[in-house]
């Protein structure tokens, strides 16, 4: 027998419980990704010449194997901010967030990668007029995800 297999053939659906994490779909998620900005402005256009119908959102959920609601938000930030039509779904860049500090690291090797410590002097040492209010936690969880590679978490901690 020829043809493209079925599930109950060996296909498996990527991205289920773990399985080819980089690949859904037989697209690479980076590709889907990228397929986003074309496919919203697409949508916008025709938003533009008529109302787009539940069906064209629903194809290209399908299509970039995301929800219709996420289509749907995609477009209204779209219409909102041109940049967001270029990048469906990409976080918004602020230039006043939260990055970590040379104190912060100082922090961080003080209380040997304990976030919730390192937190906790920020808020007595704001508390003490010696700072600015520090973020919240999961902001400084975040930070030092996205500023500190493992290395140089690791250097940190053992200064």
């Amino acid at each position: 027998m020829t043809g493209a297999a079925g599930p109950a053939e060996g296909a498996s659906r990527s991205g289920i419980h773990g399985e080819d994490r980089g690949v859904r779909g037989g697209m690479p998620s980076s590709s889907l990704s990228a397929l986003r900005g074309p496919a919203v402005r697409r949508l916008l256009t025709l938003r533009q010449e008529q109302e787009p119908t539940s069906r064209h959102v629903r194809l290209m959920a399908q299509s970039l194997e995301v929800t219709e609601r996420t289509v749907w938000r995609w477009l209204a930030a779209a219409e909102r901010d041109e940049a967001a039509a270029a990048e469906p779904g990409a976080r918004a860049q602020s230039k006043d967030r939260f990055s970590v500090t040379p104190e912060v690291r100082r922090l961080l090797a003080l209380w040997k990668g304990n976030v919730a410590a390192v937190h906790r002097e920020l808020i007595a040492r704001a508390a003490r007029g010696e700072g600015d209010p520090p973020p919240s936690i999961p902001t400084l969880h975040r930070a030092i995800r996205r500023d500190l590679t493992p290395v140089r978490l690791l250097t940190s901690v053992s200064l």
